[in-house]
């Protein structure tokens, strides 16, 4: 179909603001909706605009990708890093537990989910009777069902993701007028059902798309089936409704819509040679189009690219794998990093997360003449390390490159092959983007998810047999022999590092009793936990007085503190934004309760 975005404001927030009457002037270039939702084609627009504020999650307003920042920077095994203490503060908070509900970052996340809702419900209350007074659609047809059940089916996920970052959102389940509020929900339960049930009705209306097949990649960037049953699996698991977690899980792998990349391959999930690939369950499309003016920063991740390569101003020359000028805005925290290598040692997947203070080094390319000479000249090429005598701060001897956008993949990844691209094709914004499509449900964590609804029931030997799926593919060889809740952790940890999933599963985990959040921040790792210790990296090649000065690179580091509060309950859950709570009258969860004393007393 052709791509037609609709011309509509969209509201960033879910309560009503008034104008005054002199400012109520028509908009040109606009249409009515009074005309509008009365054919196929104002539904596909409709549909588009759906999609469009969709990508907006996944995409950068200034360095910062809300959603990426908020999950990934409050787990237990990355650490915000930068030039100093100081640098990049307004996401160095998530991994400190220093913020508030008056960040940014929180809000512009919140609005960005509330945005997407309201463009699913422009969608379902305007060709449905699910509006305040059932008033019948001016158009329906069998397209516009199609379109109804792909904005069921994102709403769902949306309310989800909203249910684990604040557990008590509002359930918006049509268009609000302007004389209402959105009414809170009672419990993150009760959300969390109501996504089931949600995605249910799309699944058995019969009018949800279906991926053809784990060669269908235009079936990963659309609502389908699997995105619905995947959706519908995740949210039950967070319910700890397992029984209903096997049945949609269950059925997605039943599908044989969806199977595990090779093993070589496993770092194309993250880079834009793995768009659309077998795996793939739900990834947002990017559409290069200048006639539509998509050809800019905010879809394509402008500065998170910076943000998320190394710190480029401090190496001796610029490696040819990064894109751009690198920030080094988070680090693989260095213990797990070890317990990562002890694990999977040379697999695939391990070297796609992350390499070691040799490979970054002598097998990695750089910007040198040196990159096929012997390793003793390797070692004495000054065009290698850490020239800056500062290091590189909140950083150890790992290099992350997971989610870094590659200008040219390393033959470390590629085994020596050219047939791979670099993520910044179109060269956006002078490269400083990642062009490929951002990865929301693959099916790996669809595995891990049913492995672990499987632990304990009837269906334990399917769930071992998932577990064992990824096990394999990545490379690491270790198989479990039985189906253990440790294992199981353990694979989701490395497997789904970096991915948005850690924090929240152990936010679930702790809650049933299964892990000590306290322990694993606070005490983890020697009792240091993970913020009393934090490393700065240096070459002693590049140190005047160390043993390698001018002769050969080693690696050193110095330890410091960072600022930061201990874990506790409180941070379990996001306070809502300072704003958007006042006027929705909205209350936070755990220990955020005192910032709502002034409300109740009003």
């Amino acid at each position: 179909m052709k791509k037609i975005f609709l011309p509509i404001l969209l509201a960033f927030s879910l309560f009503a603001v008034s104008c005054e009457s002199k400012l109520e002037i028509p908009q040109k270039g606009t249409v009515s909706t009074l005309e509008f939702y009365s054919s196929d084609e104002d539904a596909e627009a409709a549909l588009n605009n759906i999609y469009a504020s969709f990508i907006s999650i996944a995409s950068a307003n200034s360095i910062n990708n809300p959603e990426l920042m908020l999950l990934n920077y409050s787990s237990d095994d990355i650490l915000a890093a930068g030039g100093n203490i100081d640098d990049h503060d307004d996401f160095r908070i998530f991994d400190e537990f220093r913020y508030s509900e008056t960040i940014g970052l929180l809000k512009t996340c919140y609005d960005r989910y509330v945005s997407c809702i309201y463009a699913c419900n422009l969608v379902i209350s305007n060709f449905t009777t699910e509006n305040r007074n059932n008033t019948e659609p001016k158009w329906e047809s069998e397209y516009t069902k199609k379109c109804v059940a792909q904005a069921r089916v994102m709403r769902a996920y949306v309310h989800m993701m909203m249910a684990i970052i604040w557990n008590r959102p509002a359930i918006i389940d049509r268009l609000l007028e302007p004389d209402e509020l959105p009414v809170q929900a009672e419990s993150q339960s009760a959300i969390l059902k109501w996504v089931i049930a949600e995605c249910e009705k799309a699944i058995s209306s019969g009018y949800l798309p279906k991926r053809n097949g784990p060669n269908d990649k235009n079936g990963t960037a659309i609502m389908t089936v699997g995105f619905a049953q995947f959706t519908a699996g995740k949210a039950a698991v967070f319910d700890n409704d397992m029984a209903t977690a096997r049945k949609y899980l269950g059925d997605l792998i039943a599908s044989g819509n969806y199977v595990l990349i090779p093993t070589e391959e496993y770092w194309t999930n993250f880079h834009i040679d793995g768009d659309g690939n077998s795996e793939k369950i739900f990834a947002p499309n990017y559409i290069y189009d200048p006639n539509l003016g998509w050809t800019n920063t905010m879809r394509s991740r402008w500065m998170v690219a910076n943000v998320l390569c190394w710190r480029t101003d401090h190496l001796a020359s610029i490696p040819p794998c990064t894109p751009c000028a690198g920030w080094n805005g988070g680090a693989i925290q260095e213990d797990f990093a070890k317990k990562f290598l002890e694990h999977d040692g040379d697999s695939p997947r391990r070297k796609a997360c992350f390499i070691t203070e040799d490979e970054w080094l002598y097998e990695m390319e750089w910007n040198s003449d040196k990159n096929d000479a012997s390793l003793e000249e390797r070692m004495a090429d000054p065009n290698r390390g850490i020239s800056d005598v500062t290091g590189i701060y909140s950083h150890g001897p790992y290099f992350e490159w997971k989610r870094m956008s590659y200008a040219k993949p390393s033959r470390i990844l590629t085994g020596g092959s050219d047939k791979y691209r670099g993520d910044n094709v179109q060269a956006v914004s002078g490269g400083s983007s990642n062009q490929s499509n951002f990865p929301v449900a693959r099916y790996a964590e669809a595995l891990l998810l049913y492995a672990e609804a499987c632990i304990s029931s009837s269906d334990e030997a399917k769930g071992l047999a998932a577990l064992n799926q990824v096990q394999e593919r990545s490379g690491s060889g270790k198989i479990s022999s039985k189906l253990t809740f440790q294992d199981v952790m353990e694979e989701k940890q490395y497997e789904m590092w970096w991915e948005g999933c850690r924090f929240p599963d152990l936010v679930r985990w702790d809650n049933l009793g299964k892990v000590d959040m306290k322990a694993i921040f606070n005490t983890s790792w020697g009792g240091k936990g993970i913020h009393k210790e934090v490393p700065t990296v240096f070459d002693e090649y590049f140190v005047e007085g160390k043993p390698g000065y001018k002769k050969y690179h080693k690696l050193y580091e110095t330890y410091s503190s960072v600022k930061y509060n201990d874990f506790s309950d409180k941070y379990k859950y996001f306070p809502f934004p300072r704003d958007r709570k006042a006027v929705n009258k909205f209350k936070d969860v755990l220990g955020w309760e005192y910032l709502n004393v002034a409300e109740e007393g009003e």
